[in-house]
This record gives C-alpha cells, sequence and structure tokens, in this order.
C-alpha cells in the first residue's frame, strides 16, 4: 500500500505542475505579438429567397452558379391568377371612385339648390317686409277718414300669405341645409371606401410583384431548388444569392488571445485553398459574447457540475485586397489567420 502512495503523490504534483504551466501558457499566449488561430473560415451576406406566394414556376431564368446583378429576374412564378386579381381590384377601385364623383356632382347640385332656395328666402323677406308695412299703413287710415275696412282686409290677407311664403322658404332652407349634409357624410363613407379599395388593388398589385424573383444584390446564384412546373407555397425556399466578390473572414479566437486585439489592427491570412499565398486585412469587428451565448443550449455552470473551458470569441476580418484577389475566395473556405498586436490600430487605418 505504500509503495503504491509514493507513484500517486507523483502524478498529483506533476498534474499540479503541468496545470500552472498551462495557465502560465494562457496568460502568456495573451500578451504575444502575433495571435494566431486555424479556426477561421471565409464567410458573405448570404440572401436566401424563398417564394412569397403560392403558385407554379412558370420559368427559371437563370442557370447553378450563375453570376447575376441586382434586379434581374431568377424565377418566375406563374402571374395569371395574381393579374387577375389585380384587374378586379382595379374595377372595384373604379367603381368606387365613379361613385365618389357622382357624389360629389350632387353636393355641387344641392349647393346651387340652397342658393337658389336661399335667393327665394331673401325675396319673401322683401315681400313680407312690403306687406308688413303697407297693412300697418292700412290700418293707420283706417282710423281716419282716408281709409276703409275693405282695403285694410285685403292688405292683412296679403301679408298673412307673404308670413307663410317666408316661412315656406325657410324651412325649405333647411331642407337642402340637411340635405347637404347628408351628402357630405356619405362623399366621406365614400371616400374612405375609395381608400379601402386602393388599398386592395396595392395589396394585389404587391402580390403580382412577389411573383418575380429578383436577384437582390449583385452576386452569384447557388444550386437551384425549385425546377420549372414546381409548385411552391410561401416560404418555399427557391435560390440564395452569395454576394461574390463581398466576403469576409470569421476568425474564432481563445478569450486568453484577445488580451491585446482591438479593431483596425493588421491580419495576414493563409488560405488553404492557395497555400503560399498570403491576403492582407484588419480586424474590423470583436463580437459582442462568446459563439456558444448564442447557441439553442447555451452552457449553465451553476448546475454544480463545472469544468471549465476556455470559450472562443468570433472576431471579422476585413480583407484589404483587390477585386481580382478577392473574387477567388468562396464562403466557406478554411483560413489561417494572424493579428498583428504590436503595431497601433491607428497606424495601420492610416496606411
Amino acid at each position: 500500500m505504500a509503495r503504491l502512495l509514493v507513484p500517486l503523490f507523483i502524478l498529483a504534483i506533476v498534474a499540479v505542475l503541468i496545470g500552472v504551466a498551462i495557465g502560465g501558457w494562457e496568460k502568456r499566449m495573451g500578451q504575444a505579438a502575433i495571435q494566431v488561430t486555424d479556426d477561421a473560415y471565409i464567410r458573405a451576406e448570404i440572401t436566401r429567397l424563398s417564394s412569397q406566394v403560392a403558385g407554379q414556376v412558370q420559368r427559371i431564368e437563370i442557370s447553378d452558379f450563375q453570376r447575376v446583378k441586382a434586379g434581374d429576374v431568377l424565377v418566375q412564378i406563374d402571374p395569371r391568377d395574381f393579374k387577375a386579381q389585380v384587374t378586379q381590384a382595379e374595377a372595384t377601385v373604379n367603381g368606387a371612385r365613379a361613385a365618389l364623383l357622382n357624389l360629389e356632382n350632387q353636393i355641387a347640385l344641392q349647393r346651387a339648390t340652397i342658393s337658389q332656395v336661399e335667393a327665394q328666402q331673401t325675396a319673401a323677406t322683401a315681400r313680407e317686409l312690403q306687406s308688413r308695412q303697407e297693412r300697418e299703413r292700412q290700418e293707420a287710415l283706417l282710423r281716419t277718414t282716408f281709409g276703409t275696412q275693405q282695403k285694410v282686409e285685403q292688405v292683412v290677407a296679403q301679408h298673412e300669405a307673404a308670413q307663410s311664403d317666408l316661412k315656406a322658404s325657410a324651412a325649405a332652407v333647411q331642407v337642402q341645409r340637411r340635405q347637404l349634409d347628408v351628402l357630405s357624410g356619405n362623399r366621406e363613407q365614400r371616400a374612405a371606401e375609395v381608400a379601402a379599395d386602393e388599398a386592395l388593388l396595392d395589396a394585389a398589385k404587391l402580390r403580382l410583384s412577389y411573383t418575380r424573383i429578383v436577384a437582390p444584390t449583385d452576386g452569384v446564384v447557388s444550386e437551384r431548388q425549385v425546377q420549372r412546373g414546381d409548385y411552391v407555397t410561401i416560404g418555399s425556399s427557391l435560390i440564395s444569392v452569395v454576394p461574390l466578390p463581398d466576403v469576409y473572414i470569421v476568425a474564432n479566437y481563445k478569450e486568453t488571445q484577445l488580451t491585446r486585439v482591438l479593431p483596425g489592427q493588421h491580419v495576414d491570412i493563409s488560405v488553404d485553398t492557395f497555400p503560399g499565398e498570403t491576403f492582407r486585412g484588419h480586424v474590423e469587428r470583436i463580437s459582442p459574447a462568446s459563439g456558444s451565448q448564442f447557441s439553442l443550449l447555451p452552457p449553465d455552470n451553476a448546475t454544480g457540475n463545472f469544468t471549465k473551458v476556455v470559450q472562443r470569441i468570433p472576431v471579422r476580418i476585413r480583407l484589404d485586397v483587390d477585386e481580382v484577389a478577392r473574387a477567388k475566395l468562396r464562403p466557406g473556405m478554411s483560413v489561417t489567420s494572424r493579428i498583428d498586436t504590436v503595431t497601433p490600430a491607428t497606424d495601420i487605418a492610416g496606411r
């Protein structure tokens, strides 16, 4: 038993020394002038195009891996049903606009009618005033020897008739004004219906435009995922566009390597596909968190079982090469990146 304890004790001491050495190495690694990793890959902002309407694929305008320009038609979905919807919506809008125009003409006619009855009311007011004055004059004459009862009765009848005409004309004005209010309310309703129908027309035109799948940017298309005659539904994946040569590099550095890494620092890049060739670049951005934090199940170290693992943090590297050199690179290629942490980032930015 004693013979076993000695080797175990020696192994424990060796393990401790190895741990201390590794810890010291990790600390010294963060102070190194050149930080290297081969956990790095070329990336691009790949656009994955999917269908926004359901229908049959009528035409495919491109071949696999073909270069395209922004706005080029890639896939055409049968537009006939959507054109019919646009035509129907246009007819509805035209009908609503015609109804609104007819109502506006009625309102204009109603305003003219109101002007006419108001003129009649003005005339009736003048006649009532004249007949009232004549009545007062005849009643005054009757109290003297110059008036007659017959004349007074005549002007009284005329005055009462004028009063009736005035009341009737005033009532007619009120009726016509209320009618104008009704027409104005109907006009607001018709205008709202026109706006709603125009919105439906815009939606129909938008759906029609979705039948043309166009390239959002210059680049190269991937392998097609549909063929002519296929029926696609909303959300069906059709094709991807890789914006070549607009590529960049994501290098996953250990957290202990980022002690002196800053945006703007110079980077030398070796691509496995092109051995012996070096590409230049600079640190563009550093991820705000380690890669594990963005996983579906981020690690939870509060469960009681803990094993320390050095985390890796993505670093985005921008290539400082011409388009000829950049055109050779493809997303997914493996690279080795070497960050120069000695040269100040401001000096690099000024070159």
